[in-house]
């Protein structure tokens, strides 16, 4: 389910067999109903009809929405517009393609108007020569394409030789560059990836390969009006996407010109699909092609941070397909899959792609780093504003760096080219900088500067990093700060809370000694941002003043509906350092070994982390917990350093963040001292990106809270916690 900033102000509605309703709650109840009548008594066809009215079709919220739908259920969409005043399908063509352009997906009228971008349909929702049962307005994005396929397969069969077909690809570009600009599309960056839905490329890609390769036959996709998908394409080439490695691929290329090959996948920072051509010419040479790019031809660079569509492919979810010279696709030698680059030296921490040529243009490859701790960042940044570091390079670079903070060392980071948040991370963690930087105007030339948190910024001439470079930069000879105890450093730098767990376990006295507290404490100080390192200092005060299990049994979450509020914390019973882990690790021990067909105990991860949620708020509420550290709690789940960068690889979610926000609200409103009628708890809320499943639990919880006595001694906080409640649900 979408987000809340992506969600709908009103209900999704199920039209039984034809597909789904939104129904805004801004629409009159009745009027909602009738639309809803309507939408049950039309004719249903293949795949999912949307119905809309035309008052709310384009909201903005309904765009977000659509945007956050999988791509693969979205292409089977149809949209059909409902007149709110008549309660019938709307038929103004202009307010229809409005529509159609706005949601990017066709729209279904009944009568037949003039027009390219309006084709007859039979009930399967093929283009079909007989007696149509209606018409699809396509988006101008489906035009587009559509009319760049039909173009290409208007050409002669089969070019005479490579730079005949070459050429015509050329002019195919030429001719599509000219429609997109006709349909208001426009064109992209060609140094910035596509935000766009993948399947705005996918029919460019059929396009390009018959335009380049020839051949009259439509591969009977001209009838299909929803968009295809890159499987599809190649399928109906007649090959198979595999995963590919870009220098083993661009070999294969220019030993074999003429040849060609269809890469999909995605660029870094972002789940767009990336989908486009990168042919050989007869002598060799290499280009992308893109039809919607400025220019839409681009010369290939085997460095992914200076081709981000190299950097596609060195991404783990692209694939190719390889096609001869004559066009027929060419399976892929092993060899050319993806592969790992050892490290060349044990000091050396290689982060990102690191494909061999880089190591050697570098100088990572020869460069002696004996005695020196040097992380090694292949630099990946984001398409858009700034142009924001990878996160997954992100994550890993800062792990890195504060492992060896803990332990006392001062590293140095060789980045293959500047960024500001690289900087920041170094003068965070005391660290030194040697950064491939541009020097020179016109005739600019390729250097080095080196950033110590001690000096001014030193340039170096030269492609390659250097031992005097590397000298330059080492700290080893400042001033040692105080070294932390060792058995604290052990605890802090575990990949997961699970180890550090058990860690604790083994070493729990030793943790608990006041040194070590001072320690931990002044650390958690320094960083206040890291939230892993405060969820784990948490465990340490929380094992400073309680027993690491205060009671008989340890204080776990009942056996009751994933969504149900827990019963009321234990009187008298403290929280302690194994309620902290188990929160932490989202421990399923106490789900025991009730048959699963009980009903009664959540089975999945979410619905276990839920429970848990469910059992802190309880203690929040009930005062075993500080609000403060029940906070800092809920904000460090999901920080250990496995699960940031299973986060960062994932693109996921900051679902924990959001629900802590909530956990303020609600401290904020139980609050004694707050001033009656403040919208502090707004200010600090922060639910965007919470999915429906991740709302629900919270309507129970505060279901359970307006039930209670608590809150019978603080005038209008249960007005406000209602606010918060619908604030949270309305959407769902």
């Amino acid at each position: 389910m979408p987000a809340m900033s992506d969600c709908l102000p009103g209900v999704l509605v199920t039209v039984l067999g034809r597909g789904f309703m939104y129904q805004p709650a801004s629409i009159d109840p009745q009027v909602n109903a009738g639309l809803l009548e309507t939408a049950n008594g039309m004719t249903a066809s293949q795949g999912v009809t949307f119905f809309v009215s035309r008052d709310s079709a384009l909201d903005p919220a309904l765009l977000r929405y659509l945007d956050q739908v999988d791509p693969r259920a979205r292409a089977s969409y149809t949209v059909t517009v409902l007149d709110p005043e008549t309660l019938s399908p709307v038929t103004d063509v202009t307010t229809l393609r409005e529509v159609a352009a706005g949601l990017d997906l066709p729209v279904w009228m009944a009568e037949p108007v003039e027009g390219a971008d309006i084709v007859p349909v039979d009930h399967a929702g093929f283009v079909t020569p007989e007696v149509p049962a209606g018409y699809r307005i396509l988006p101008p994005s489906a035009v587009a394409q559509r009319s760049a396929l039909l173009d290409a397969v208007s050409l002669p069969a089969t070019p005479s030789g490579i730079r005949e077909g070459l050429d015509r690809l050329a002019g195919w570009h030429e001719r599509v560059a000219v429609t997109r600009t006709q349909l208001g599309l426009g064109t992209n960056p060609g140094d910035l990836a596509h935000t766009g839905p993948g399947t705005h490329a996918t029919t460019y890609a059929l396009g390009a390969y018959v335009a380049r390769y020839g051949g009259t036959r439509s591969f009977d996709l001209l009838t299909a009006t929803e968009p295809l998908t890159a499987n599809r394409v190649a399928s109906a080439i007649g090959g198979t996407l595999t995963p590919v490695r870009p220098a083993a691929l661009a070999s294969l290329l220019r030993h074999s010109p003429g040849s060609s090959a269809l890469i999909t996948g995605t660029a870094v920072g972002t789940s767009t699909e990336q989908v486009f051509w990168l042919t050989s010419d007869e002598n060799g040479a290499l280009t992308w092609h893109d039809p919607r790019s400025i220019g839409a031809t681009h010369d290939f660079h085997i460095d992914g941070g200076t081709d981000w569509r190299t950097a596609v492919l060195e991404r783990g979810d692209a694939r190719a397909m390889l096609v001869g010279p004559d066009g027929t696709p060419v399976a892929l030698p092993e060899a050319v899959g993806p592969v790992v680059v050892r490290p060349l030296h044990h000091e050396v921490t290689y982060v990102g792609p690191w494909p061999r040529e880089n190591l050697s243009r570098y100088g990572l490859s020869s460069v002696d780093v004996e005695g020196m701790p040097v992380i090694a960042a292949d630099v990946r940044v984001q398409s858009g504003e700034g142009r924001p570091l990878d996160r997954e390079q992100f994550v890993e670079i800062r792990s890195r760096l504060e492992r060896y903070h803990l332990n006392n060392v001062r590293p140095t980071v060789v980045a293959t080219r500047q960024h500001d948040e690289i900087e920041q991370l170094a003068r965070t963690y005391d660290a030194a900088v040697v950064q491939q930087v541009m020097q020179g105007g016109i005739d600019a030339r390729s250097g080095w500067q080196v950033i110590r948190p001690d000096a001014a910024p030193q340039t170096f001439d030269g492609a390659a990093v250097t031992r005097e470079i590397l000298d330059v930069a080492d700290l080893s000879g400042l001033t040692a700060r105080e070294p932390l105890p060792p058995v604290l450093v052990e605890f802090l730098t575990q990949d997961s809370y699970q180890r550090a767990e058990e860690h604790f376990a083994d070493h729990v006295d030793e943790l608990r000694e006041p040194s070590v507290r001072t320690a931990s404490g002044d650390l958690a100080a320094r960083f206040p941002e890291d939230l892993r390192l405060q969820g784990l200092d948490l465990a340490l005060r929380v094992a400073a003043r309680a027993p690491v299990v205060a009671g008989a049994e340890p204080v776990e979450p009942t056996l009751v509906q994933m969504f149900d509020a827990q019963p009321s914390w234990p009187a008298g019973r403290p929280v302690d350092a194994r309620f902290v882990f188990d929160y932490l690790t989202a421990s399923t021990r106490w789900q025991g070994e009730l048959a699963p067909d009980t009903g009664t105990q959540p089975r999945t991860t979410h619905g276990n982390r839920m429970a848990w949620d469910s059992l802190l708020f309880q203690g929040m509420l009930d005062r075993a917990i500080d609000p403060t550290e029940a906070i800092v709690l809920v904000r460090a789940v999901g920080e250990s350093y496995e699960e940031q960068a299973a986060r960062a690889a994932a693109g996921a979610r900051e679902v924990a963040q959001a629900h802590a926000s909530i956990f303020e609200a609600v401290k904020l409103l139980l609050s004694g001292d707050r001033v009656a009628g403040s919208d502090d708890w707004r200010q600090v809320l922060s639910v965007d990106c919470l999915s429906g499943a991740d709302r629900v639990p919270w309507h129970f919880r505060f279901k359970e809270l307006l039930a209670s006595d608590r809150l019978d001694a603080m005038p209008g906080v249960a007005d406000e916690i209602r606010s918060l409640t619908e604030e949270i649900l309305t959407c769902h």
